[in-house]
């Protein structure tokens, strides 16, 4: 397998640091190999990538230059010294967890089919739970990929999730909400009838309201899936979710703010941070989730022995 180098401009005053960036709380399927690479799937492609220094290297499966998809997907051309001072001029509070937190980072998921489907899964389930469901559903209905010696699956496409319906989606949901298999089936029904386009809501000219409220036409999408997806993979930076995290690092920060309305609080974000509310709402959420867990921002997925704390069957194969 050719490997591949990725420049980064290390020259920001937040440098970009993958162990940190790729810590499981926005994208679920990354685990951590023995030789220190990562392993994920992103748009059907199986990639091994670790950073060295100011370059990220990967090699990949099918063999072929995925330069572009990995700029795009960690967002390497944002202005992030921009973004981050101006949101930090908006609050000291916020400019704190930029500080401690420098490297984090919104990724721009490549596959938003397969980002409502994973937001869909995160009702009442912790990260670790998240991705072993869509690990697990990749597993059951994609199609398997291996590089080296390691094998994963592709996320299925929408048309196999119909095909199949509800019942493999049964067999692998893992704690979360009940509904979840039905909710996937529904939204899948609803992108093949042509009632909602998930490439167009990406567009540009699509304003971020709008996307959200076609996302929450969806059986079982709420307010906070709507603007996970949004932010995640629809390119919509002001989006704002709400989860029990968030509730609490405003409560905690501008107590003036804390409302019973997660309606109130995202209009707040809004007008405190603009367009670029959702990378606030990150460090926001990243500070409070890091206190909840009493973590210290380790890496996804760290192998223990021959096991592996998301992925079991996966570790022992690297």
């Amino acid at each position: 397998m050719t490997i591949r180098r990725l420049p980064i401009d290390q020259s920001t005053k937040y440098p970009f640091k993958l162990d940190d960036v790729l810590n499981g709380t926005q994208d679920f399927r990354w685990c951590r190999r023995r030789d220190g690479r990562y392993c994920g799937v992103l748009a059907g492609h199986h990639i091994h990538v670790r950073q060295c220094g100011d370059v990220l290297e990967y090699r990949s499966c099918p063999d072929i230059d995925l330069t572009d998809l990995l700029h795009s997907y960690f967002r390497l051309d944002d202005d992030i010294d921009y973004i981050y001072d101006y949101i930090s001029s908006r609050s000291e509070k916020v400019a704190r967890l930029a500080r401690k937190y420098s490297w984090l980072r919104v990724l721009r998921q490549p596959d938003p089919w397969e980002c409502m489907v994973a937001y869909i899964y995160s009702a009442r389930s912790d990260t670790s739970t998240i991705g072993k469901n869509v690990e697990a559903i990749a597993k059951e209905l994609g199609q398997p990929t291996r590089l080296d010696d390691c094998e994963r699956h592709t996320f299925p496409t929408l048309e196999k999730v119909l095909a199949a319906d509800v019942g493999p989606l049964m067999k692998v949901r893992v704690g979360g909400l009940v509904r979840a298999p039905s909710c996937v089936i529904a939204a899948a029904q609803r992108i093949s009838d042509g009632r909602l386009d998930l490439c167009r809501l990406a567009k540009p000219q699509v304003r971020y309201d709008k996307a959200k409220w076609q996302l929450m036409k969806c059986y079982g999408i709420g307010p906070k899936i709507a603007d996970c997806i949004a932010l995640f993979s629809l390119d919509k930076m002001e989006a704002f979710p709400v989860d029990v995290h968030v509730c609490r690092a405003v409560a905690s920060y501008f107590p003036s703010q804390t409302s019973p309305s997660n309606d109130a609080i995202v209009n707040w974000a809004h007008e405190r941070f603009g367009k670029y509310a959702g990378y606030a709402n990150q460090f926001l959420f990243y500070g409070e989730y890091q206190k909840s867990n009493g973590a210290s921002g380790a890496p996804p997925c760290e192998e223990r022995g021959r096991g592996c704390r998301k992925f079991p069957a996966l570790a022992e194969e690297t």
